[in-house]
Order: structure tokens, then C-alpha cells, then sequence
């Protein structure tokens, strides 16, 4: 009997550089060829028409278009602050790819600044980013919308930016030290609302003001008001917040852990009152119980229905009181009641740690957490069109995760038939991708751009048949939207 050696695998051969050559061509490429995708998603969504439209005349070497084009792009592909546009300037091929006779340098963007924070201050960006909003997420299936228990969450929240002393609208809070206040509200997974704190402005008033237009502008408009569930911490549980909401007729679950009442109230619960859940080992608590009951704070015209939890820790001695409040009735939550409907409100307000998640983009992947002057109106401007482009890459993310998760089901058919397996009961959709990994993964591809018969061509350069295979899918579906 003969016995086969296995085979030895192939190993590439490292190869010894004595020397390395280097040399220039005039050809037009770019490093960012994958763009082809934010500026495709831009044109079928007519984003960049909207923006037309809002936006006045300029004199000058560029438009108002151009400009804001021009800082969206160069956001997009990891530019930061004034120097936005500065290396777009220098990449023609990616200029004649994104349609702009060129870019603004880095002292006519910060020129500019002034002008724009001027248009966000009479309203014309808060108008192109509700119809930005608007179109984007009538693309979305109602269902991914209504994803936190049927609701579309609405989270509203503030960061504290970098700020100093010398720069206008800084700010100090205790804990968190001085900075410039940025409030939004997010709906589903886009800004709808943004402003910049100015002096003797805070998030809490700011939030108020931007609750009802984003009721009227962006709610209404797509029928969602009534399923709109509105997600904050403890910051906005206090009266003036829950009150607005409530007149806009906003369902809501808001942290009630910043009222003191909150705690005395929790703790003087009778022992009848709590439903115990046992330990959780997996978030260090050796024992844990929930428990719903009414709160009425000095200054309320009425009760409000406080959803609570105690915990003990591992280690400590005392217990821990959390609380959460809530306009859910059993009937909005699907006749939930008792410790089910105390369960699902705790869900609904986990949600909002996902929301959070947003921030990660704004902040880290578009560098907003440095704002890039010392005056107010020129910061404004420049988070304006910030906000823009994260609704633009947000779109694309949106579009091809649609398409990734439409792909992912495919296979899981094909393997069902082909194995012959039961079907899963559910097949867990892949998670999008943050926007930085969007623009290393996709933005970045080498291209190459040429014209024939006055149609532009963008032959993409050494991808990977993963990344081909993906970039293909999104293209197709940014076609079809």
C-alpha cells in the first residue's frame, strides 16, 4: 500500500529590494475613485438640487453649490477643519468625478464659514437637511424604521465639543469641563436637527425648540408621528422637556435618575411592589429587581408613570436605584402588562445607548469633536455642512446595507436548498459598517477617469474580489433608488 505525502503548500518567495524607482504620470487618477457611490446617491436622490435650490447666489470663483460640495467631499474622504478642500484642490481627477470645475483653498473656505454660518442662522440649512431627512428615509422600509418594539426612536442628546476660553460660546459644566455645546436630534439614523449652543443657550432649551420641528417637518410630513418614540437621558426628565413632548404627542421613555425624587421614591417602595429577576453575571449584578409605580415632582400639573430598577453589584453593599420615565400605555406596547410591559420600556431605553452610537461618526470619523475656529457663527456654518455630509455617507451606508442584507438572505437560501437543511428561524442581517470603514473600505479604491462620446468612464484599480463584489451590489442599489 502506498501512502501519498501530503503536498507542501506553496509559499511565496520574498523578494530582496536593493533599490526602488519611482515616477510621475499626468494620467487622471485618483485615490478615491470608490466616491463614484456618495456622488451616484447624491444625483438619483437629487440631493445636490435641493441644496441648489436653498442656497442664494455667491460672487466670487465659487458658487455656494461648489463650496458646500466641495467641504462635503473633502469630509467624506478624512479631511478635517479648514483645510477641508485643500486636497481636493490638488486631485483633478476626483474634481472631474464629483462634476467641480475645482476647490476653494483653505483662506476662502474660511471665509466662507462666515457666510455660511450666516445661512444657518436665517434657516436655509435646517431647511435642506429636513428635505435631505425626508427623502433618505422614505427610501427606508417601514419596518427597518419601526425597529425599537414598532416605534422609530428619536433621540435627542448634546456633546460637549473641544472649546477654551478664547473661543465664543464655550462653556463650563462641572465634570466635563468647558467646551462649545452641539445638540441634535436624531431620527432613526439620521440628524434631522442640529445647533450650536450660543451664550445663555443650553441642550436642554435647545432640544425643546428643535422637538417641534422636527414634528412638523420631518414627523408629519412621513405619517410617523404616532409611532415616534422620543429617547433622552436624565438630563431632559425634568418638567419643561416632558411637557413639550407631550403637546407635540410624542411617546416617550426619558432617564429619571437626575430627580431626586426619583431615588426616595424607588426606595421607599414596599417590598410587594418588586418584581426580583435573579443575578445577571454577565453585567456584574448579584441580584436585580424592576417595579413600576407613579412620581409627582413639585411644579408637575400631573403624575408620571416611573418604570424602576434595583441592582446590587458584586462586592457592594447597597443597592442601586435606576429609573426611567414613560407616556407608554399597555395598548401602544401591544396590551403589554405587568412585568412585561416593565421589561419592554427597559428595552426601549437600552435603545438609546445604541442611538449614542451615532455620535462615534460625527465626532471620531468626521473629526467634528475639534471645532476648527474661534467665532460662533463660522463654528455654525461649518457643522451645518458637516451635518450634510454625514447624511450623505449615511445614505450610501443605508442604500448598500440594504442591499448587503438582501445578498445575505440569497445565500442563506442557496445554502438550505443546497444542503438540504430546515430553514433558520432567523437569520441575523449583517451589521453597516461605520463611516470610516465605509470610506477605507469603498471611498478608497484607486480609479482611474476617462470620457467617451461625452460620458464619463471610472475604471477602478486593484480591488479585491470581496470588495468588487460589494461595491458592485451598492452600485446597483443606489441605481435602482
Amino acid at each position: 500500500m502506498v501512502t501519498e505525502m501530503p503536498k507542501k503548500s506553496k509559499k511565496r518567495k520574498k523578494r530582496t529590494t536593493h533599490s526602488i524607482e519611482v515616477e510621475f504620470s499626468d494620467e487622471k487618477v485618483t485615490s478615491f475613485g470608490g466616491m463614484v457611490l456618495q456622488q451616484r446617491a447624491a444625483m438619483r436622490l437629487r440631493l445636490w438640487s435641493i441644496l441648489a435650490h436653498h442656497l442664494p447666489e455667491r460672487s466670487g470663483d465659487y458658487s455656494w453649490l461648489e463650496v458646500v460640495q466641495s467641504m462635503i467631499a473633502g469630509l467624506l474622504t478624512g479631511a478635517r477643519g479648514t483645510f477641508v478642500a485643500e486636497d481636493l484642490r490638488e486631485d483633478e481627477a476626483l474634481l472631474e468625478l464629483l462634476g467641480l470645475p475645482g476647490a476653494p483653498e483653505e483662506a476662502t473656505v474660511w471665509r466662507c464659514l462666515d457666510g455660511l454660518g450666516e445661512l444657518t442662522d436665517a434657516g436655509v440649512f435646517q431647511r435642506v437637511q429636513t428635505a435631505w431627512v425626508r427623502k433618505i428615509l422614505r427610501l427606508l422600509p417601514r419596518r427597518d424604521l419601526l425597529e425599537c418594539e414598532g416605534f422609530l426612536p428619536v433621540f435627542a442628546d448634546g456633546s460637549l465639543l473641544e472649546g477654551s476660553t478664547r473661543r465664543e460660546g464655550s462653556k463650563y459644566i462641572p465634570q466635563k469641563g468647558a467646551g462649545l455645546m452641539w445638540a441634535t436630534v436624531f431620527v432613526g439614523p439620521l440628524v434631522a436637527r442640529q445647533a450650536l449652543a450660543k451664550k445663555g443657550e443650553g441642550e436642554e432649551s435647545l432640544i425643546r425648540s428643535m422637538l417641534g420641528e422636527v414634528v412638523k417637518e420631518v414627523l408629519k410630513p412621513l405619517k410617523l408621528q404616532e409611532r415616534a418614540l422620543l429617547l433622552a437621558d436624565s438630563l431632559h426628565g425634568d418638567g419643561p422637556t416632558l411637557d413639550e413632548a407631550e403637546r407635540l404627542g410624542l411617546h416617550y421613555v426619558v432617564g429619571a435618575g437626575g430627580l431626586k425624587k426619583t431615588h426616595q421614591t424607588l426606595r421607599d417602595l414596599p417590598e410587594s411592589q418588586w418584581h426580583d429577576l435573579g443575578a445577571n453575571k454577565k453585567r456584574g449584578w448579584e441580584s436585580s429587581a424592576v417595579c413600576q409605580c407613579w412620581l409627582q415632582c413639585d411644579g408637575w400639573a400631573h403624575k408620571r408613570l416611573l418604570i424602576g430598577r434595583r441592582v446590587r453589584r458584586q462586592g457592594e453593599m447597597f443597592e442601586t436605584y435606576y429609573g426611567v420615565l414613560t407616556n407608554l400605555t399597555e395598548a401602544d406596547l401591544k396590551n403589554a402588562s405587568g412585568l412585561d410591559l416593565i421589561k419592554r420600556v427597559w428595552r426601549l431605553y437600552d435603545a438609546k445607548g445604541r442611538m449614542e452610537l451615532g455620535y462615534q461618526e460625527l465626532l471620531s470619523d468626521l473629526g467634528l469633536h475639534h471645532p476648527p475656529c474661534r467665532e460662533h457663527r463660522r463654528n455654525a456654518g461649518f457643522y451645518s455642512v458637516a451635518t450634510l455630509a454625514h447624511t450623505l455617507g449615511a445614505a450610501v451606508k443605508l442604500i448598500g446595507l440594504q442591499a448587503d442584507q438582501k445578498h445575505q438572505r440569497e445565500q442563506e437560501r442557496l445554502r438550505e436548498k443546497r444542503e438540504g437543511a430546515p430553514p433558520r428561524v432567523h437569520v441575523r442581517p449583517r451589521r453597516g459598517m461605520r463611516l470610516w470603514r465605509v470610506r477605507r473600505r469603498l471611498f478608497a479604491l484607486p480609479g482611474r477617469v476617462s470620457w467617451h462620446a461625452r460620458r464619463m468612464k471610472v475604471t477602478l484599480l486593484g480591488v479585491g474580489p470581496g470588495v468588487r463584489e460589494q461595491f458592485e451590489r451598492w452600485r446597483h442599489a443606489i441605481a435602482r433608488c
